[in-house]
């Protein structure tokens, strides 16, 4: 009985590989890792660091000196904490001047009006011919008075300021955050105007990351990312990319573009990540950046249109490898469909370290063998002889009477006789199709019973 079931699946074998001939080898079919083929891996991490999206920028007053500067970078500070002290001892000289000038201007008031009303009682007691020099000097003396009018409350005001700078010498931080710089030369590196302190304020939290030269295209505005601690791997945040920033690349202090390592001149790009949440995030923190492809909440693989199948129903599938150097038909789920790069999202059923098969009409078959490596096919030529060879190597004798009846007769007598139905047949090659029955453990059963 066992002998009939084993002819049973060799038979089955031969209807499921779609070949004239039993034991006739099969042509591998190439397969690739689907990271290869989409450039991208999930296993591919990147460093980040939680960024604020509001940033405060304090400016000093270009005239002025300060005095003591109270905050670092990386500093925490609190709303209303006391930043930097301008040089007071230079503000009180300063108030002091003002104030004397303030002095002098109101004494020449004093005094213009003190000389205007001599020379009205002069103008008075003067003949008809000395009154019009009275008058014009008059008339000059109360212009000076009303320069020194406008200028006394100039001086006032500016004292008033001055005042008040003594008052408020210490400059607070507006914001609640993290001092992300600070800039006592008052320009960048690229001799721009700097703000003196740059604040990151608390609360508005994203992530920035930075992205290579030679790896554009493996981060993309609305990918999902994951992101870990880097001190406690089971901490992880979820988020999406927002922008990918390639405008502006990340230069250092020598006004050079970053580079990927010492002897490279390759650009670093920043990228930015929306978090799902940010609890449990602190300023400053750095972190992992990675793809978040393994749990079906991500974008997905971008893969090719080419490798994806539709059957009528519009289940989409893939020719993949089983695990066991065979081919499977494996369904897996795709999202979001890409006109410009013609490529599908693959959101579940496929990992990046997968290997898949373009989909051949006559070479992907389910349990057809596989090779990392590229198969040249032989001509056909010969196909009986390399059958009949194959039927030899699997040790079937090829020399018997005709009147003896070999094994695969004796089941198609048994199907003609009733003894073997067709349906034991069809179920023997849907075990196959759908991988239950391994066909190297077919063809291990037809060697050990029939050799």
């Amino acid at each position: 009985m066992r002998f009939q079931k084993v002819i049973i699946l060799g038979l089955a074998l031969c209807l499921t590989a779609g070949i004239g001939g039993c034991g006739k080898e099969k042509t591998a079919v190439y397969v690739q890792q689907v990271s290869s083929l989409t450039g991208i891996s999930s296993g591919e991490r990147f460093s980040g660091m939680v960024v604020s999206e509001n940033i405060a920028e304090i400016k000093k007053d270009s005239d002025k000196d300060v005095a003591e500067l109270l905050v670092k970078e990386g500093q925490d500070v609190k709303e209303g904490d006391p930043l930097f002290t301008y040089d007071t001892d230079q503000l009180q000289l300063a108030a002091d001047k003002l104030d004397l000038e303030r002095e002098q201007l109101s004494a020449s008031m004093d005094d213009y009006e003190v000389q205007i009303g001599e020379l009205e009682r002069d103008r008075d007691k003067a003949g008809a011919n000395m009154k019009l020099q009275y008058t014009i000097q008059i008339q000059t003396l109360q212009v000076s008075q009303k320069e020194a009018e406008l200028n006394l409350k100039t001086k006032k005001a500016e004292l008033e300021k001055a005042k008040k700078l003594l008052q408020n010498a210490t400059i607070t931080s507006p914001v609640t955050g993290r001092v992300q710089a600070v800039n006592e030369n008052g320009t960048d590196s690229q001799g721009n105007p700097a703000p003196y302190i740059t604040i990151q304020q608390e609360g508005s939290y994203r992530v920035k990351g930075t992205i290579g030269e030679l790896q554009q295209g493996a981060i993309r505005e609305g990918d999902r990312i994951r992101m870990t601690s880097r001190v406690d791997s089971s901490k992880t945040w979820l988020g999406t990319v927002k922008l990918v920033d390639y405008e502006n690349p990340i230069k250092n202090d020598n006004n050079r573009m970053m580079s990927s390592d010492s002897m490279s001149t390759a650009s670093k790009y920043p990228f930015y990540v929306e978090l799902d949440t940010v609890e449990g995030l602190i300023m400053g923190q750095h972190l992992y950046i990675e793809l978040d492809t393994g749990d079906g909440t991500g974008a997905g693989i971008p893969l090719s249109s080419a490798y994806i199948c539709f059957e009528e129903e519009g289940n989409a599938y893939v020719w993949a490898e089983n695990g066991r150097g065979k081919l499977e038909k494996r369904s897996v789920t795709v999202g979001a469909y890409n006109e410009q790069m013609d490529t599908y999202d693959v959101t579940d059923g496929l990992a990046d370290t997968d290997y898949i098969a373009f989909p051949d009409a006559e070479l992907c078959k389910p349990g057809a063998p596989t090779s990392h490596t590229p198969v040249v096919s032989d001509p056909e030529e010969g196909d009986m002889d390399a059958a009949m060879d194959a039927d030899m190597d699997m040790g079937l004798d090829m020399d018997i009477s005709v009147e003896e009846t070999t094994p695969i007769e004796g089941v198609i007598e048994g199907i003609d006789s009733g003894e073997i139905s067709q349906e034991e047949i069809e179920a023997a090659a849907d075990q196959l199709a759908s991988g239950e029955i391994d066909t190297d453990d077919i063809e291990k059963a037809l060697e050990g019973e029939v050799g």
